[in-house]
């Protein structure tokens, strides 16, 4: 380093007239904070969360502040100086390089809390509240690793507009305006279909706008399946929708998804046929015959008339039953059956009231892809069940509709050529009952199963870099887009009718 930290306690540290009329604000009427120091430690923070280094700071009138009295001397000095250097990857510093990087991170946190603020209506605690979610947070009542052996209290949906951004950065490159997709505004699908090739950021364009999503609407549930294993890693999604990881079968998923709410006959018809026809499309060697699914619809109608909750292995020993009275040799609606029951995927404990009340990440990188097949198919049963049943959510004046889950598929060519019911029902029909599903895949043809184009029903569609089929692409964008030429950190994105050319996050320091 090439100063010391009294040099720093004493340097003049700024920031542009914008901002810091902000910090101004929210020191004094907004917060009731004790100093301009304090907001201007909260804009800088907010900064910080964001990975990629602001953008200069052409005008720096605002006024100045020492830096012990900014930041506060001794260790607290020594470490907001350090996670700047941190941040910026810096090798090597000087008293300069830290005042131009702090005035770029005021700068950029200011105008991040200023949108917040108004996306929260201006209501203080809202934004607290939104600002402990973007930090982590746990919610009120709820601890960062939830007890998952009993029902919490379900999540009460409220009606606000959610606007998200597409990036850190989410700008039209044409007109430098802020892009946002207003995904619960009337007449928007809430639903996003990410694409681009592998590495090209879907994954970070997605936890950007799931943490979005889950602060402005004051902690909707949502429920990520991470096919690959690195969305589980990553603390920025986990924190950041205060999320529970589960990896089956080291930590069975604890949702009952047999679930009925009594024994009438068209709650067993219900529960048989969505569990046979998600189990008939598993097999690797193709969908069961109609006498084989029949024998799971009849095995899953035992089941559920024998016992309360019910386990997948109890649909499996009613199975092996059904064979034997019948004198059937093992085929592959009984040997797939075998191969699952192996795997401890589900213990039924949590309802799906009380599982969709909370936000999960589900690892199921380590198992089989027919088992990563079943445990999502079943998962998308239960959250279709539970959305019909609480039926459709309130608008508020603007129109704007209550969330109440939302899903997000990763690596999803693993289940949308398979014409799942489920996911075809929640992409269809769950606006309403305030549902939104997010898919990321690298190539638009995977949206296209035989009987099924998913991006009929798309409101947002969210390109990368791809060297996908330009007809393909057409079918997404609307037009001819060469996608080939994109450069890091860019998209085209296409927001209900229109096309913008967006900027997500900067590339340079």
């Amino acid at each position: 380093m090439n100063f010391t930290f009294d040099e720093l306690a004493q340097a003049g540290f700024t920031t542009s007239s914008e901002a810091d009329e902000i910090t101004t604000a929210f020191a004094g009427e907004r917060l009731s904070l004790r100093g301009r120091n304090f907001a201007a430690r909260l804009a800088i923070g907010r900064s910080l969360s964001v990975r990629e280094i602001p953008p200069p700071v052409s005008d720096s009138g605002g006024k100045v502040i020492r830096g012990q009295n900014l930041f506060g001397g001794g260790a607290d000095l020594r470490t907001w100086v350090s996670l700047v250097i941190e941040q910026a990857e810096l090798e090597d510093s000087t008293v300069e390089q830290i005042q131009d990087l702090v005035r770029r991170h005021w700068a950029r946190g200011a105008l991040l809390l200023d949108r917040e603020w108004s996306q929260c209506g201006e209501d203080h605690d809202r934004f607290v509240l939104r600002l402990g979610a973007l930090a982590g947070l746990p919610q009120t009542g709820q601890s960062k690793d939830p007890d998952v052996s009993h029902d919490p209290a379900p999540y009460e949906p409220s009606s606000r507009p959610i606007r998200l951004s597409l990036g850190p950065v989410s700008t039209d490159t044409n007109t430098g305006e802020t892009v946002h997709f207003p995904l619960n505004a009337q007449g928007m699908s809430p639903h996003v279909a990410l694409l681009g090739s592998l590495g090209t950021g879907k994954s970070r364009a997605a936890i950007h706008m799931l943490r979005e999503l889950h602060a402005q609407s004051d902690g909707c549930p949502i429920l990520v399946f991470d096919m690959k294993g690195d969305l589980c890693r990553s603390q920025e999604l986990v924190n950041g929708i205060s999320a529970k990881v589960l990896a089956p079968p080291s930590q069975p998923i604890p949702l009952d998804v047999l679930y009925t709410a009594d024994n009438r006959e068209e709650m067993l018809l219900d529960a048989e046929l969505r569990f046979r026809e998600s189990f008939a499309r598993i097999p690797e060697g193709g969908r069961l015959g109609e006498v084989q699914k029949a024998s799971v619809g009849d095995a899953v109608r035992l089941a559920l008339k024998a016992q309360k909750p019910v386990k997948l292995e109890n649909v499996h020993a009613r199975m092996k039953e059904i064979y034997a009275a019948n004198k059937r040799k093992e085929d592959t609606a009984l040997s797939t059956f075998n191969d699952i029951s192996r795997l401890k995927l589900f213990t039924p404990e949590l309802s799906p009231d009380a599982f969709f009340s909370r936000s999960w990440v589900l690892n199921l990188s380590t198992i089989s892809k027919t088992a990563r097949r079943l445990v999502a198919f079943l998962v998308l049963d239960a959250a279709y069940a539970f959305l019909k049943r609480k039926g459709d959510t309130g608008l508020d004046a603007g129109g704007n509709r209550a969330l109440r889950l939302a899903l997000f598929v990763d690596e999803a060519r693993e289940v949308l050529a398979y014409e799942q019911e489920s996911l075809i029902g929640l992409v269809r029909e769950s606006r309403s009952q305030g549902g939104a599903v997010f898919m990321a895949t690298q190539t638009p043809g995977d949206f296209s199963a035989r009987n099924e184009n998913f991006l009929d029903n798309i409101g947002l569609g969210l390109c990368l870099k791809t060297n996908a089929n330009p007809r393909e692409l057409k079918h997404l964008l609307g037009e001819d887009v060469d996608l080939a030429s994109l450069g890091t950190g860019m998209a085209v994105a296409r927001v209900g009718s229109e096309l913008k050319n967006v900027t997500l996050w900067s590339v340079t320091h």
